[in-house]
Formats: C-alpha cells, structure tokens, sequence
C-alpha cells in the first residue's frame, strides 16, 4: 500500500506517519531512536553526503534507499509497451514544450520544485526506476544493503525480458543484473515464486 512503508533497521512494516526520518538526509526510516542506532554503521555513509535537494526522497518504502542519483529526463525515446513517441519530462513529445515551459516559469527552473509537481519527469540512476516509483530501489546487489527484488530474493539473475527492457528512464545506464548474494532467503524465495506464479508473471 502506498501509505506504508518498513522500518530501514528491522523491517517492520507500518503506516509511513508513524516512522521517525532520519533528522539529517530524510530518507531513512526507523521505528524508534534504537534502530536508528542500530543502523548507523550502514547507513552513516549515505547519510554522510545529504547536501544533495533529491536526498530527501532516496528513501522507499521496503527499506531499501537509493544511491543514484535523481535525474531530469530531457532525452526523448518510443515508448516500448505502447509505441508513442516521449520527450521532455516523460510526457508524449507533444506535450513536451509546454511541460518544460512550465518547468521554467511555473517552478522558476529549480528541479526541486518540479519534482514536487511531477517526480515521473525524473529517473533514478542507481535502478533505472522513474522518480515517480516509491517502491523500491533494485540496485542487484550494487548496493549498500541486500536488493529487496523477487529475483536476488531466488538467487537468479533478471530475465533477459526485464534486464534488457528499454524503457525511457532506463536509457544509457549500465545497471547490474544480480542476483545480490545477500539477498537469498529459502522462505521469501518460495513466497516470491508463489506470488510470482499466482499472478503471471515471470519467473
């Protein structure tokens, strides 16, 4: 559900509001001051570099964070589900000059701003993932803390369907295919296989 989220230390699942932020980068998310404690070592790194205006929205809601950084699609690309044509902004290129005008006049050219009105426009370099997408960061095992995807999850690497997908925000990233070997869990596995199998989709 979009309005929860787990805990970044034990992975406790709860209702986003009632998790305490990390005071300093705003990302990370705890239950309490002791599994902020607790996570400190892990997570001082990141947290260490939270200048950076997109820091405050690296958090996800499976506990997991992005590393990348958050970029401005400003390339355009077809569409590979529904063949249109997308440009400036992920939008259809015709929308696209009326999106960037308003981006420079509406949000005064800060992307900070803008991405408050349409985080889809931005993208997510450590996954490929549109700014749009809170669910997770599938950094396969690139990462500081084990990939939470259904795959490393299963210890097998990304079909070739999903690893070689060229969707817009994926463009011209070289992103790692896994699995992340600290991800394997027997029990998750077979509930991600199970999951995976119920609803039709690949394995």
């Amino acid at each position: 559900m979009a309005d929860t989220s787990q805990c970044f230390y034990c992975r406790k699942e709860a209702m986003t509001k009632d998790f305490k932020r990390c005071s300093r980068c705003r990302g990370a998310l705890y239950c309490n001051s002791e599994c902020q404690k607790q996570d400190w070592a892990s997570h001082k790194e990141l947290c260490s570099d939270s200048d950076r205006w997109y820091d405050k929205y690296s958090g996800c809601r499976d506990g997991s964070m992005h590393e990348g950084k958050l970029e401005l699609i400003t390339w355009e690309y077809t569409d590979p589900e529904s063949g249109d044509r997308m440009g400036w902004g992920n939008v259809l290129i015709e929308e696209a000059d009326d999106l960037k005008r308003k981006f420079e006049v509406d949000c005064k050219g800060k992307k900070s701003l803008f991405f408050k009105k349409w985080p889809q426009g931005f993208r997510w370099t450590c996954c490929g993932m549109d700014g749009g997408v809170n669910y997770g960061c599938d950094h396969h095992g690139t990462g500081s803390k084990p990939c939470t995807c259904d795959f490393c999850r299963m210890g097998r690497p990304l079909p070739d369907s999903i690893y070689k997908e060229k969707t817009g925000p994926r463009m011209g990233l070289r992103l790692p295919r896994g699995p992340d070997p600290r991800s394997f869990n027997p029990v998750l596995a077979a509930q991600a296989a199970q999951g995976r199998s119920m609803f039709g989709l690949e394995m």
